[in-house]
């Protein structure tokens, strides 16, 4: 079996069906809620389109040979990144700041989430941004960073429109993250430049769920955290 190849151009169809998705996750809580949203969470929304918008231009920008274009939207992408990164903690500190004391530790819990997410999406960019002079490691990093998006789109769509499910929904957007990682790294596995790649992100996402599955944010040292971080 030969190395797959995947490049740029190839990520479109996947980057447009999450965003795709993503209205579909949020236009309940979001969307038909629009006006009265506070401005966080719009700057929140507003952020993470501008990464999805920048992953599907920046493949036609290559496919087109634009590789001017494509530096630029580049060096666009680092303020876009840091914004996400930004409106994800500003979002959790004030979800948690403002829970009411049944929803506490639930709202603990979502702060996991959120800022576990937000370290692997910092990660995943920086090592994509090391590696940009690599294309096909460089490309890899990029729609990886993606893979950040899963959880809260998924979980959010089995929970509006599906019923039935009692257990842990992140065993389900955690389990397909971890599922697709093992998958891309048994296909990638004889590419000698690139065979790193998707068993480092498995690693880093197996160690983010290892809390979720455990249940490990009951623990009193995360709690003293979450209690520290909601007065900010």
């Amino acid at each position: 079996m030969k190395p797959i190849k995947w490049e740029y151009p190839t990520s479109t169809p996947w980057v447009i069906g999450l965003l795709l998705l993503s209205f579909l996750a949020f236009w309940q809580s979001y969307y038909l809620v629009f006006a009265v949203s506070p401005g966080y969470v719009h700057f929140h929304s507003f952020t993470a389109i501008l990464w999805f918008a920048l992953l599907i231009i920046q493949p036609i920008l290559i496919k087109s040979r634009r590789l001017d274009l494509h530096r630029l939207f580049g060096k666009i992408s680092y303020p876009i990144a840091f914004s996400i990164v930004l409106s994800i903690l500003i979002l959790a500190q004030s979800r948690i700041s403002t829970s009411p004391e049944e929803m506490y530790p639930f709202q603990s819990f979502l702060l996991y989430l959120q800022l576990s997410l937000a370290v692997a999406f910092t990660l995943t960019f920086g090592f994509a941004i090391y590696f940009r002079k690599t294309k096909s490691i460089h490309a890899r990093l990029m729609l990886a960073t993606t893979l950040t998006f899963i959880d809260p789109i998924i979980s959010r769509i089995i929970f509006r429109y599906f019923s039935g499910f009692e257990i842990n929904l992140q065993w389900l957007s955690f389990g397909a993250i971890i599922l697709l990682l093992v998958i891309f790294s048994f296909l990638d596995r004889k590419d000698q430049k690139t065979k790193w790649v998707f068993p480092g992100l498995l690693l880093l996402y197996t160690c983010i769920a290892i809390p979720i599955f455990f249940e490990l944010t009951r623990l009193e040292a995360w709690q003293s955290f979450a209690a520290w971080y909601a007065q900010f």
